[in-house]
């Protein structure tokens, strides 16, 4: 039998309308009233009361009716459970959810509302688009807004920071507050991130009012955990290191054949903070204290990330993967190249995995997922990034259409881009020197600046300090050994001191 989705409505005990949808009316009705949902909005807003639903035999139109009715106002959502109310008397009737009792009330007329309304869309009236985070990322995302109509709105702690000054409005906010985000997104018409340390449960409000997020709430909620993650990976047979659930450094000892081992901290950790390497008995007290992942150590051959790009539709977009290449003195990574020199078979496997995880999580949007390319030539998934990725930066250069110009399309709901390179290319990361921190200045920046196929990106940082992203350099060249070469020479060159 053909799946079929529903699409209902709940009403909770502060009055306001939920908005969702599901493959499974009565277990989801039931997660809401038990507070087990993985949507938390309705947890603080029991009990509440299935007010409306209707089926829709497709998911992508399951997804465009969600989003047509939590576009609408109360009043309009009111009057459509008014109407219907009587298809509510055959959930007592039947356990067993037969999807030929449920008919659609208006489904061909919904549809047709829908391609009204995208039709009647003006591309010349700007949309009012929001970014949580006002870092570097959010600074190139804005510099590819300059190409559409489009408002952008900034909510960030610093007023200094990188993309304070180009966005349209900057409004000083703590991210992860739940009143400061619902504050700044209520009047906004989509709202997207640059870091996945956001106040989930305000956009999850947002979304049940109209708002649209990139990507959804549900899928931001899933990676912003390490633990959820792997849960994640596992229940959907995406690949991925074997791994332990810790609760505190204690727990290890009770593991020790699992070692050697990467703890990994449950939330927060970034840029390799909240990472310890476990390899044997006597390292446990790096462990961390707090809800972990234990994950096998494993033998890595190459390091690459795959950029998916997924729109409303579900139509799909792979950028060609990029290969981290690491100092092996220091296990720091030197720089990157792109595409990865890898056998087709495992960049089509590379590839074919990222798809399936980005699918999985039923969310438009841009995802970078780092995979590990073992010495069996196994591929595993390490982990996945919701948002734009330090891994495709090249692609502002370096390929037809940029991860930075690829969201704003899927935002703006325009056809996916063209995610073919132009040339082979290298990143070389700026960083902070050691032992230096305080005002930035920059050594050997007119010497790179010089050289041909180079491009400098400055991340607008005034201070610096040991280790810190304050920029990037791009090079692109058909030959993979200029492009090995250039960036030891420019890791050389360009220094940032204080």
């Amino acid at each position: 039998m053909q799946e079929h989705y529903f699409v209902y409505i709940l009403l909770c005990n502060d009055q306001s309308y939920y908005v969702g949808i599901t493959n499974e009316l009565l277990k989801c009705f039931q997660e809401h009233l038990a507070g087990t949902h993985i949507i938390s909005y309705t947890f603080s807003r029991r009990p509440v009361r299935l007010m409306y639903y209707e089926t829709i035999p497709f998911f992508e139109e399951a997804i465009k009716r969600e989003k047509q009715i939590k576009g609408w106002s109360r009043a309009k959502k009111k009057a459509l459970i008014e109407q219907n109310f009587h298809k509510l008397q055959l959930l007592s009737q039947c356990q067993n959810m037969s999807h030929h009792k449920y008919k659609d009330f208006d489904f061909a007329q919904s549809q047709n509302e829908i391609k009204n309304s995208e039709q009647k869309r003006n591309p010349s009236t700007p949309l009012r688009v929001g970014i949580l985070g006002g870092g570097q990322l959010g600074r190139m995302l804005l510099q590819a807004s300059a190409n559409y109509a489009v408002k952008t709105f900034v909510l960030e702690n610093d007023e200094n920071c990188p993309a304070a000054h180009l966005c349209y409005h900057f409004i000083k906010g703590d991210i992860r507050d739940f009143e400061t985000v619902y504050e700044f997104g209520k009047n906004l018409d989509a709202i997207t991130i640059e870091i996945e340390a956001v106040n989930i449960e305000a956009l999850e409000k947002l979304e049940g009012e109209g708002v649209k997020i990139f990507p959804r709430p549900s899928a931001i909620r899933i990676i912003k955990n390490k633990i959820t993650q792997k849960e994640f990976y596992k229940q959907h047979q995406i690949p991925s290191a074997e791994f332990i659930i810790t609760q505190n450094s204690n727990d290890i000892k009770e593991h020790l054949s699992f070692l050697p081992a990467v703890h990994k901290i449950g939330e927060g950790g970034y840029d390799g903070k909240g990472v310890q390497m476990i390899q044997i008995e006597a390292d446990i007290h790096k462990g961390f204290n707090v809800l972990s992942v234990l994950e096998k150590k494993i033998i890595i051959q190459k390091e690459i990330a795959v950029i998916v790009a997924m729109n409303e539709k579900g139509e799909t977009a792979v950028y060609p993967s990029a290969e981290m290449v690491f100092a092996p003195e220091l296990n720091l990574l030197d720089y990157q190249i792109s595409p990865a020199r890898m056998p087709e078979q495992l960049i089509w496997k590379a590839e074919a995995i990222a798809l399936k995880l980005v699918k999985a999580l039923h969310s438009a949007g841009l995802f970078a997922v780092e995979l590990f390319i073992t010495k069996n030539n196994d591929v595993l998934v390490n982990e996945t990034a919701p948002r734009v990725h330090n891994s495709g930066h090249h692609t502002i250069e370096a390929n037809y259409c940029s991860q930075f110009d690829m969201l704003w399309r899927i935002i703006l709901g325009y056809p996916l881009g063209n995610t073919a390179p132009i040339l082979p290319s290298s990143i070389v990361n700026i960083l902070g020197a050691e032992e230096n921190a305080g005002e930035a200045k920059y050594k050997g920046l007119e010497e790179v600046l010089k050289m041909e196929n180079v491009f400098v990106h400055l991340y607008g940082k005034t201070e610096t300090r040991p280790g810190r992203k304050m920029g990037h350099v791009t090079i692109i060249s058909k030959d993979v050994h200029e492009l090995a070469s250039k960036a030891h020479k420019i890791k050389n060159m360009l220094k940032v001191v204080s």
